[in-house]
């Protein structure tokens, strides 16, 4: 049944440190499983632990997608080397997270290796715009068939004037989406100070109804109905 308002969409990510030791990797995946409500970014190396971790556990795979280097938009043969890699450890593998100011390249490649969404910081210059109209307001595009854009949220001005005039969390509007990159977390555990903090605020604010929290890879299925999508309740399941 739908809902008669649409709820606020969250997807919040986060990057996973480099893998130092295999029983660190098991670790990890212990709360990487509890935490169903993140999607995880990780590179190639990093990849191949938690696969490796996963298949030796008998677990399933966290919501994963490939932390794409800036450096390999340099290169075609590089970026398509390296996604192929990535869906060689992970198959099914669709979604990437790109950090820093530069804009993602070579989206025809990306659409034909697999990938469905990359997360940027940053969008190119409209040039062909978007083929498909994102749901308005939601800072996504759709450069290429098969591929979506989805911008994160503007980083908050630092200090006590960013907490008076954006508060600690985004302001849920209805139908709106708000995408969250909580940055690398330590090394030591694979949870930070502030993903827990963003965990806890989004599970009280799923409990009422107000927000939907999905994974990345979700993210095409619910651009291609226009931002709608059937809710019977939270997807939720963070520990």
């Amino acid at each position: 049944m739908r809902r008669s308002v649409d709820p606020t969409t969250l997807v919040v990510c986060a990057t996973l440190p480099r893998p130092t030791r295999r029983g660190a990797c098991a670790a990890w995946l212990d709360t990487l499983g509890r935490s169903a409500a993140v999607t995880w970014a990780a590179d190639i190396d990093t990849l191949v632990a938690v696969a490796d971790a996963a298949s030796s556990r008998g677990v399933p795979m966290p919501e994963l997608a490939l932390a794409v280097q800036p450096g390999w938009l340099d290169s075609r043969a590089t970026l398509r080397r390296m996604v192929d890699e990535a869906r060689q450890v992970v198959p099914g593998l669709a979604a990437a997270v790109l950090r820093g100011p530069r804009p993602l390249a070579h989206q025809s490649l990306l659409a034909a290796e697999g990938m469905r969404v990359v997360v940027v910081d940053a969008f190119a210059d409209a040039g062909r715009g978007s083929r498909r109209p994102a749901p308005s307001g939601w800072r996504c595009r759709n450069p290429v068939w098969g591929l979506w854009e989805v911008q994160v949220n503007p980083p908050r001005p630092a200090g006590v004037v960013g907490w008076l005039l954006h508060g600690s969390m985004p302001r849920l509007r209805p139908g709106a989406l708000h995408v969250l990159h909580a940055g690398d977390v330590p090394a030591d555990r694979p949870v930070s100070g502030r993903l827990d903090r963003w965990l806890a605020w989004a599970e009280r604010r799923a409990a009422t109804g107000r927000l939907r929290v999905v994974g990345l890879t979700d993210l095409p299925a619910i651009l291609g109905r226009g931002g709608a999508t059937l809710v019977s309740g939270s997807v939720l399941k963070a520990a």
